[in-house]
């Protein structure tokens, strides 16, 4: 069994895997929503912030007290590598929990998302794109080769922080995410993208949340955005009740990420989008045991 810990400007998690027949399959998945973006000020992690990555660190040491991994790897995205003390907040986690922390830059998020998505869907050519908490990937691909990788600071939750004021966005609180999206991708290539292979839990959940509200289980594959989009439509309360019965914890994020979704299809013109089912973890995990020839 392998595992690897992801930490995410909202989440941080642990999930550990088996591998058969070549393929890696997840058997225990474990989340906490920490929020580490919101303890970063002026690109500086705060001790609290600290000791909120350490505290959840803690609790995974002791899950791990009692299953036997073959190897395990602790990777980190947004919220360590856009901070200033990143070597002292890495120290103290190695000292306190034992775990050695990989930072990953922008484009090797992007690269892992892209890695670990083409094992979940069957898209040739495309757009990758991974909506994180504190920053969105992009990778653009052709008959399976990357063309190119981006990763722009920008992620639901730090839209959320930068530019709404209470839990929910009001419409012009909405109109600045868009626009910011749209200012932070305007340098990105032009050239259209057939589909969108939607990365990470805020396109999953909106799926789930638009099969609550519409009582319509949508196909697994390619996913019309428009119904997507019609989320942004209905009212706000009705919205916020499915959101808390389905992804109670992305009460605050989950129409930011939306919107970025929706703003990016928009820019490229893209009306279809392939749900991943894996991403930047599956996707380093993969690279990792392919270097150890266990896949």
């Amino acid at each position: 069994m392998y595992g690897i810990i992801d930490i995410g400007s909202n989440t941080i998690r642990l999930v550990l895997y088996i591998v058969r027949d070549g393929k890696i399959l997840p058997m225990l998945n474990k989340k906490f929503t920490a929020g580490l973006a919101g303890y970063i000020k002026k690109g500086h992690m705060s001790d609290k912030g600290k000791e909120k990555l350490i505290e959840v660190l803690i609790e995974f040491r002791h899950i791990l007290t009692h299953i036997q991994t073959a190897e395990l790897f602790c990777i980190a995205t947004a919220p360590l590598r856009n901070i200033d003390n990143t070597k002292e907040i890495c120290a103290a986690v190695l000292e306190r929990t034992g775990f050695s922390i990989t930072v990953l830059s922008g484009e090797e998020e992007a690269l892992y998302d892209y890695y670990g998505a083409m094992q979940s869907v069957q898209e040739p050519s495309g757009l990758v794109i991974d909506i994180g908490g504190g920053s969105t990937e992009f990778v653009f691909y052709t008959e399976n080769s990357v063309k190119s990788v981006y990763s722009l600071p920008i992620g639901s939750l730090t839209a959320y922080t930068t530019y709404v004021k209470t839990i929910l966005p009001s419409k012009k609180e909405e109109k600045l995410i868009a626009e910011a999206i749209r200012e932070a991708a305007s340098d990105l290539p032009k050239e259209r993208p057939e589909v969108i292979c939607g990365v990470g839990g805020s396109i999953r959940a909106a799926v789930k949340i638009y099969n609550e509200l519409f009582e319509n289980t949508l196909p697994a594959g390619r996913v019309d955005l428009k119904k997507l989009q019609t989320l942004l439509k209905i009212p706000q309360d009705t919205l916020a009740k499915a959101i808390l019965k389905i992804s109670p914890e992305r009460i605050h994020t989950f129409i930011p990420g939306l919107i970025l979704l929706c703003t990016i299809a928009e820019m490229w013109d893209i009306t279809k989008i392939s749900v991943s089912t894996s991403g930047v973890k599956e996707g380093y995990l993969a690279a990792r045991l392919q270097e150890r020839g266990v896949l």
